[in-house]
């Protein structure tokens, strides 16, 4: 089952009779759906990668109460996970965009 089928991707159903129904993926409250549900889960990564940058870096960087001299640690922490996380993006955005082009999605 691909993921289309999740998302009102086109696809076929057969039902008790053996009659096979199409579903229809332009259909514009399928669309909406859509758009929330990939909305909310860049919502969501962003809230993560926030949590995770926080967390980390706090434990790596701050071992004694908050001076200047934790900034570049903390900076350098920061850096390193924007660098991972647009890495990460752009190398998750070419596959959805692959396996759309390809009709799995």
């Amino acid at each position: 089952m691909g993921l289309g089928s999740f998302f009102g991707g086109n696809k076929s159903t057969t039902t008790d009779d053996n009659v096979t129904t199409a579903t229809i993926s332009n259909d514009p409250a399928s669309q909406r759906i859509k758009a929330q549900i990939q909305q909310e889960l860049a919502v969501a990564n962003a809230t993560e990668l926030v949590n995770n940058v926080s967390k980390n870096c706090f434990e790596k960087c701050l071992m004694a109460p908050y001076s200047q001299s934790n900034d570049p640690c903390i900076d350098q922490c920061l850096a390193k996970y924007m660098r991972s996380w647009n890495v990460i993006s752009k190398t998750y955005v070419a596959r959805i965009q692959n396996a759309s082009t390809a009709g799995e999605i």
